[in-house]
């Protein structure tokens, strides 16, 4: 565990890397084993099911806490006090501060509320029980029979797992103990026939001794040394504390532990036969609490006494638990009371000492060290019986323990007249506060107490009324005033009974550390809430719910009379025992696992905890939602490292469609800030969680925040505050969506959610502070990163890199067959097909600029030529001369000169090699332009059989900013400064018409709208304007543009520019031949050259256009098919505008085959074969 550090002339391990809790993100939903509560029933429980091997949960209100946390001074402690009050709805406090305590009328209750329970913060005393109590009939007949077996067999292995041992006798001897034994002698000489020796013994304690470096369970623990803080916390690790034992064991054979969950109640789901725990975390106060679940096989609650039956009751009243009308009853104080003997003759050193002060040979001692134990009187019967042990209150106690004794009470002067002025000088000198003794006793009250809900605060009080007038009481005073008077001290009697706080109060009331009973034993549930083995009666009858139990000091019907840690961990052992006898379990109590260290070492984590709210679309409505979860990891410094900044979600999802009350998230998984794998220059914020309703359900909620510079003055609020969103049917994301929304952050929320933000598992405010730093660092980089004014400076392309590895297309038996062709006038065609089926011939025509790659791109699931093939087409895919695989792309030419050579050449050759009398053509961008060209020229009369025309047509509309260009004539500039050509990146070039324009106009003038940082992709958008929206490309296909851009010629963008300002194909020159007039006449009938150009278009066309297309404005197609249709009404023309695409992506997008391709697809088939056109229209 690390360094030793220094506690006065001791060492002790370091535990402040230690941790058996898990962070609440882990928590599944469902488990064979839920454990609620972690003291000795809860603790032993977790233990023995996780060695059967059972997948157990235990839930912890209180926090986990280790030696080295507890607080040794008086505010330390103040901090930590929870209260409850009767008739006061607030807690005091925290629900998770570790000093418990409920304030009643007539009993009051100290109990520690931690991992570990009570064992936290009590003496760890092992006595016995003396025998006869367990002969009371109020015990059921089983136990009773059973008797010896719990002290042969499970009294073995609590001793096995706590090792009881006595102070040993050659330790430093303390001054207590010689007083103890000197009152021991003067209490039994009113007794007959005993002496003091008798009466007088070393108490059995679950504290080490003896320094060892791993104990039995796997845990370092150095020796005791004897500060007296026992029961304000061990800060050595000394003490036998049930996460020093029981706790580590259930950890290291696969028990999930989680702290700071308060169970509220528990309810049966018979359709799911199961039980559904309802409970809430404490972990952040800005947000409302909200509830969640988690399912169990069986539940075990071991919450104590008020937990354990608080419970109970709160499941009558919210989860219609039918439970036995007995619940509440039978509560006892376990006759616990507090006496002092102050100013006496021998010193004492009466309180626990801070760690720092501690001396070697002057230490107070344990708690306790000795008993003097008065339950085996001769002739006096067990209920009279009472134990009184010496009791070192903690050093976090010392101001108003000396104040008590010393001022607040007028003690019983014990020896009036004896040394008078000796006593008056300790008394003013303050040195009679060093010889107090503290008897801390238990004996037998009547266990008449009952536990209720106070209807104001919903927690449980204690009505016991007559208490205080219990004669185990003034018995108990009686002794301890002897036991004074053989100390020549003064006597003051409990507070709480009948000192101070009950003169206050004018009634006799009891403090207690020790509450048992109210879900007791019993034969059925007439005389009792559980069975002899834990388990729940279903009411008033005897038989029993299944797979609920208490095991815990809840079920005792009776008092012990004696401290009863011990106890009630061995009926713990033995309801697990008969447990795994009826569920057929296997548990080795021989061996003992060692606990892995690694899955309890710690580093410092990081949580907050975040609320949005927005809206779900269902099918038939829609419905509000809601969230409020937390994000947390137990290691920030891997969670900063990792590039995909992974966290576990916890929280609640709220959504009247999805389920009438909360729904719990598990195995939910976050990601801040990763960079996304589908989407270009974007981080992510990633929330991915299984959802689960109380109806028995399960939905898995995906949603991502995408963080992505979108404009220039854009700085990210839209982006980190809002989240899209999918609700699968099921369990993980392959299930059918059936819900579609947005959540976003309010600012009150957010500024909620600042506060929240925790780095945890740290001990010292300056090492929070620094990780808090760096966190902050972290996030505001990544931002600033992205929307900063300088963000854009990545490099992605290399002209030197090697080759990328290409992934292999899946063309099935369709093998790529190439054809190079000449055209009349020099230019080099290369044609490629692709046989997959009978369907077509399908010709393929690129744009310029690229080449026919974007129909084989191998960085997306499937391309066009994949998916024609697995449809059965026989694809020919032609470059023709813009094609970047040959130079003519950088020499002079038109388009008419394309439609003239290139397309008439293709045609035919495939014709010829098919045998078919004409072809199917696919054309996009400035490939439809050129091949509409050729259509127009008249050169492809009665060889085409049907068109796909994407985003052009022979009428075209630009965009605003293409059009501008070509308004002000940007194309025949260049060619007068001597650019002949442009290319979509920089290979090295010291040009510095090519550094300036390309480089800073480029970036400058394309950042602003579409916030990328490939310098590749605003070459592209500079030349042709944005081709694309980023979100439709993946990273790797964005990061390879190179690969598919390159040069275009300045004398087609010319062509193109005269295109424009004309609205439709015209020649080089602007001669328009093409389409005649069009401009001029309303009914383009009239003009005859107009009717016989449009006949060469009287083919079946499908125009497309991608919604958001900022080349050609989706105008194009809609002018396309109206013109045509207006010439050739009969003719089958039809329009499909592509939502949420732009241009290029149609085929270069991530998603195309699922959502661009099928588009295609049904009137592609349509005309897929020869001899269907003998039934269609024919061309002129």
């Amino acid at each position: 565990m690390g360094q030793k550090q220094s506690v006065g002339s001791e060492s002790r391990p370091d535990y402040s890397h230690f941790k058996l809790s898990s962070p609440l993100g882990n928590i599944k939903s469902r488990y064979d084993v839920v454990v609620i509560g972690s003291g000795y029933g809860g603790s032993v429980a977790a233990s023995r099911c996780s060695r059967a091997g059972q997948k157990v949960c235990v839930l912890e209100k209180g926090k986990e806490w280790l030696p080295g946390d507890f607080p040794e001074t008086e505010f330390g402690a103040i901090k930590e006090i929870q209260m409850t009050m009767k008739g006061r709805k607030d807690l005091l406090g925290s629900p998770t501060n570790l000093y418990d305590v409920v304030l009643g009328d007539h009993v009051a209750i100290l109990r520690g509320c931690g991992l570990g329970g009570g064992s936290l913060i009590n003496a760890n005393v092992g006595l016995n029980t003396d025998p006869r109590v367990f002969q009371d009939k109020v015990w059921p007949k089983e136990l009773r029979e059973d008797v010896v077996n719990m002290n042969e067999i499970d009294r073995t292995h609590v001793c096995d797992m706590l090792k009881p041992t006595v102070y040993p006798e050659d330790a430093q001897v303390l001054h207590k103990m010689e007083a103890m034994k000197i009152a021991a002698d003067h209490i039994a000489k009113d007794i007959g026939d005993i002496e003091g020796d008798d009466i007088f013994k070393r108490t059995p304690l679950f504290v080490n001794f003896v320094a060892v470096e791993k104990n039995h369970v796997g845990i370092p623990q150095p020796a005791c040394v004897g500060c007296g803080n026992c029961c304000g916390g061990c800060n050595t690790g000394a003490k036998n504390t049930l996460n020093m034992n029981y706790l580590p064991d259930a950890k290291a054979h696969g028990a999930e532990i989680f702290t700071q969950v308060e169970v509220k109640y528990i309810s049966r789901d018979e359709e799911n036969s199961c039980w559904i725990i309802h409970y809430v975390p404490h972990i952040q106060q800005s947000f409302k609490i909200k509830e969640l679940i988690v399912r169990a096989d069986k539940v075990i609650l071991g919450a104590g006494s008020v937990g354990s039956t608080h419970l109970m009751m709160q499941s009558i009243v919210h989860g219609g638990l039918c439970v036995s009308p007995t619940i509440g009853q039978k509560f006892t104080t376990n006759g616990d009371t507090l006496n002092f003997s102050y100013n006496g003759e021998k010193k004492i050193r009466p309180a626990g000492v801070e760690l720092k002060d501690l001396k070697k040979g002057k230490s107070p001692g344990p708690t306790v060290s000795c008993v003097i134990d008065m339950r085996s009187i001769p002739g006096e019967p067990f209920e009279d019986g009472l134990v009184l042990l010496d009791t070192t209150p903690p050093s976090s106690a010392v101001t108003p323990y000396r104040f008590l004794v010393s001022w607040l009470e007028k003690g019983e002067d014990t020896t009036p007249g004896e040394n008078d002025w000796r006593e008056r000088v300790r008394h003013w000198s303050g040195k009679g506060w060093r010889n107090t003794l503290c008897f801390m006793s238990m004996s037998h009250d009547k266990a008449e107490g009952l536990l209720v809900l106070d209807e104001k605060s919903g927690r449980v009080m204690v009505e016991y009324p007559e208490v205080g007038n219990e004669t185990n009481f003034e018995k108990v005073r009686q002794v301890a005033r002897k036991g004074t008077h053989g100390l020549k001290g003064f006597f003051i009697a409990d507070p709480c009974w009948h000192g101070l706080v009950s003169k206050i109060r004018d009634k006799k009331g009891i403090l207690t550390v020790h509450p048992l009973g109210g879900c007791s034993m019993g034969e059925s549930g007439k005389t009792g809430v559980v069975s002899h083995a834990g388990q729940v009666f279903a009411g008033d009858t005897d038989e029993l719910l299944p797979d609920l139990y208490v095991l815990d000091g809840a079920i005792m019907p009776r008092c012990l009379g004696v401290n009863p840690a011990l106890t009630i961990s061995i009926l713990a052992e033995r309801c697990i025992r008969l447990m795994a006898e009826k569920y057929g379990w296997q548990i080795n109590y021989e061996r003992f696992t060692q606990i892995d260290f690694s899955s309890v070492t710690v580093r410092p984590g990081i949580r907050f905890t975040e609320r949005m709210s927005g809206e779900l679309e269902f099918e038939t409505e829609t419905v509000p939602c809601e969230f409020l979860l937390t994000v947390e990891t137990n290691d920030i410094e891997q969670f900063l490292n990792d590039e995909r900044h992974a966290a576990n979600i916890y929280g609640t999802v709220t959504c009247e469609g999805l389920s009438r009350s909360n729904l719990t998230i598990s195995e939910g998984h976050f990601q801040l800030f990763s960079e996304s794998e589908t989407r270009v220059n974007t981080r992510e914020m990633i929330y991915q969680m299984v959802l689960s309703s109380v109806e028995g359900k399960s939905y898995f909620f995906d949603g991502v925040k995408v963080v992505h510079k979108d404009s220039a003055l854009e700085i990210g609020v839209g982006d980190t505050t809002t989240l899209s969103i999918n609700i699968h049917g099921g369990s993980d994301s392959i299930e059918k969506v059936i819900a579609r929304g947005k959540l976003k952050i309010r600012i009150s929320d957010f500024r909620k959610q600042l506060k929240t933000v925790e780095v945890f598992n740290t001990r010292t405010k300056r090492e929070r502070l620094k990780w808090k730093a760096r966190f902050g660092k972290f996030f505001a980089g990544v931002l600033w990163k992205i929307y900063g004014p300088l963000s854009t400076t990545k490099n992605i392309f290399n002209p030197d890199a090697p080759p990328r590895e290409k992934r292999p297309l899946e063309l099935c038996e369709a093998q790529p067959v190439a054809t190079q062709l000449f055209t009349q006038d020099d230019y080099e065609l290369l044609i490629t097909r692709y046989e997959g089926g009978d369907k077509g011939p399908l010709l393929l025509v690129h744009g310029v600029g690229v080449s026919s790659s974007i129909f084989t791109i191998d960085t997306i699931q499937k391309s066009f030529i994949e998916y024609l093939v697995e449809k059965k087409y026989d694809v020919w895919n032609l470059d023709w001369r813009a094609s970047i695989n040959f130079d003519s792309c950088r020499q002079q030419w038109t388009c008419d000169d394309a439609g003239k050579y290139d397309f008439p050449l293709a045609v035919d050759h495939i014709l010829s090699k098919t045998g078919k009398a004409d072809v199917q053509v696919l054309v996009h961008c400035a490939g439809g332009i050129a091949f509409f060209i050729s259509l127009l020229q008249g050169t492809l009369q009665g060889k085409i059989r049907s068109i796909v025309s994407s985003q052009t047509g022979p009428c075209l509309s630009p965009s605003k900013f293409n059009s501008f260009k070509s308004a002000v004539r940007i194309p025949s500039f260049f060619q007068g400064v001597g650019i002949e050509k442009m290319t979509a990146f920089n290979e090295g070039s010291e040009d510095w018409i090519d550094k300036v324009l390309f480089g800073g106009v480029a970036d400058a003038t394309t950042a602003f709208k579409e916030h990328c940082n490939n310098p590749v992709c605003h070459r592209i958008t500079f030349i042709y304007h944005l081709l694309w929206n980023h979100r439709n490309l993946n990273t790797i296909t964005h990061d390879t543009l190179h690969e598919h851009f390159g040069y275009v010629n300045v004398t087609v963008l010319r062509h193109f520019a005269k295109i424009m300002n004309k609205g439709r194909v015209v020649t080089f020159q602007g001669e328009d031949i093409y389409l005649p007039e069009e401009e001029k006449s309303g009914d383009s009938k009239k003009n005859e050259d107009m009717k016989r150009q449009m006949s060469y278009l009287d083919i079946p066309t499908m125009f497309c256009s991608g919604q958001d297309n900022h080349c050609w404005s989706p105008e194009t197609s809609r002018r396309s098919l109206e013109v045509c249709r207006q010439a050739n009404p009969d003719q089958h023309y039809e329009r499909v505008v592509i939502p949420n695409y732009a241009h290029l992506d149609v085929f270069m997008g991530q998603n195309c085959h699922e959502e661009v391709f099928p588009l295609f697809m049904p009137f592609l088939d349509k005309y897929a074969y020869s001899d269907i056109m003998t039934e269609m229209p024919t061309p002129n």
